[in-house]
């Protein structure tokens, strides 16, 4: 039943109406049909896959040579709503509908590569975030031994002893 949010004459009037596929993606993740649609698929994830294919093959029926594909704009939602779920499937419908180059389906698989990109970056931007957030701290007071200081600074290797060194290399012979 949340799947069919996807169908409205809102997001329909919205893909229809937005010239570029960057746009239209910055609207549809606001799109509260769009986020309801993302929610049940997070929460149903056991049943996501086939609420998607089964979605999808409903609607491709209606997909005719030269005709424009009616149901792109549930698609570019689709595509939306897939973006950031943790899921397989979200991963290979996006990189399908990318791959999809035909005439009546024009913005649908430039919207799905957008979200591909953007959800290769938000995976990095998570780890990223994840490994600066953790903290490594050592318990020095814990330790049978302390952990000297390193000094890093040029100044230091100016004030530290010098040692003479040397070589057993002669220079005439060569």
């Amino acid at each position: 039943m949340s799947m069919i949010l996807l169908d409205s004459d809102d997001i329909a009037h919205v893909v229809l109406t937005i010239a570029t596929p960057n746009a239209l993606c910055n609207i549809l993740r606001t799109h509260r049909n769009v986020e309801n649609v993302r929610q049940y698929l997070q929460d149903n994830a056991s049943d996501a896959q086939q609420a998607i294919e089964e979605y999808v093959r409903e609607r491709l029926i209606d997909l005719k040579p030269q005709v424009y594909f009616p149901h792109e704009p549930a698609f570019c939602a689709l595509a939306v709503a897939l973006e950031t779920l943790p899921m397989p499937v979200a991963e290979d419908f996006l990189s399908q509908l990318a791959a999809l180059k035909i005439a009546e389906m024009p913005i649908s698989p430039r919207v799905a590569a957008i979200c591909l990109d953007r959800r290769k970056s938000l995976l990095i931007s998570y780890t990223i975030k994840q490994f600066k957030s953790r903290l490594m701290t050592m318990d020095y007071t814990s330790s049978p031994r302390r952990l000297s200081v390193i000094h890093t600074g040029s100044t230091d290797l100016n004030t530290r002893p010098r040692i003479q060194a040397h070589s057993t290399y002669n220079r005439d012979a060569a």
